[in-house]
């Protein structure tokens, strides 16, 4: 008999189904972008960058690439999602916490955010993480915040499907991104798996709501922190990633 699971915003493929992630989810599907924010951290550093603080570094699948070049530290909410990032890259330094005011003692060379500033859901959430990445960054460091989806290109009730399968166990992904009502400046991300093991099936549903913001919000929530900022729009980043994706980099003002 099939089981279905429904979750609303609980983000259930980062907590108890956070196994589905790690078979669907391979570092290999993250090198590109992985050498893209490597490329642009070299590029535009000011200083040698070092050390790089990995803002939503989820299971650590980019962090497999990040660690050839840079001493890294991640941060995620999802205990689950950071025990499996620490199994992939003992390495590397991981705590579990938000990236709106998690604390260190420590400074970084470089910060990035390179695909989950898209959770935020306000201009004042965005503000905080803003607020908490100049507070631990280093003098003359950079700060790289990749926008995953821009209103005006967004691509609306776009559907993928992906298969992976391990053992016994075949999992069918489906994710469907939907805006409601443009207004509300977020969008949902329907995540919908069909785990067949042995005959049996169980579906799970996962609705997750992100934001949408006009890339003014980004950029002038920069500005009012005390950054000074680039936009860059990159068609090879748009390749890699989907329509609408650009980057910015962030840099202290200097008083």
């Amino acid at each position: 008999m099939e089981k279905i699971k429904r979750y609303e915003n609980e983000r259930q493929l980062y907590k108890d189904y956070q196994w589905v992630w790690d078979l669907t989810s391979d570092p290999d599907d993250y090198k590109d972008l992985a050498d893209y924010v490597i490329d642009k951290i070299l590029k535009n550093q000011i200083v040698d960058t070092k050390t790089v603080l990995h803002l939503g570094c989820g299971s650590g699948c980019m962090d497999y690439h990040l660690k050839k070049h840079f001493e890294l530290t991640g941060v995620d909410l999802s205990e689950d999602m950071i025990k499996s990032a620490q199994v992939k890259n003992p390495e590397c330094s991981y705590f579990m916490g938000d990236m709106r005011d998690f604390k260190l003692d420590k400074k970084y060379d470089a910060i990035i955010i390179p695909d989950s500033i898209d959770y935020m859901l306000s201009a004042q959430e965005i503000e905080k993480v803003y607020k908490n990445a100049k507070r631990l960054l280093n003098a003359n460091g950079l700060f790289l915040v990749i926008v995953g989806y821009e209103p005006e290109k967004f691509p609306q009730n776009r559907t993928t499907v992906d298969e992976a399968a391990n053992g016994d166990r075949v999992v069918t992904s489906i994710e469907n991104n939907y805006v409601s009502d443009y207004s509300t400046n977020s969008f949902e991300a329907t995540f919908v798996f069909l785990i067949r093991e042995k005959g049996k099936l169980e579906t799970i549903i996962d609705v997750q709501k992100l934001g949408l913001f006009k890339r003014e919000i980004w950029f002038n929530e920069l500005i009012n922190v005390g950054f000074s900022v680039e936009i860059i729009d990159d068609p090879y980043l748009v390749e890699i990633e989907q329509e609408g994706t650009y980057l910015l980099i962030g840099r202290l003002s200097k008083k």
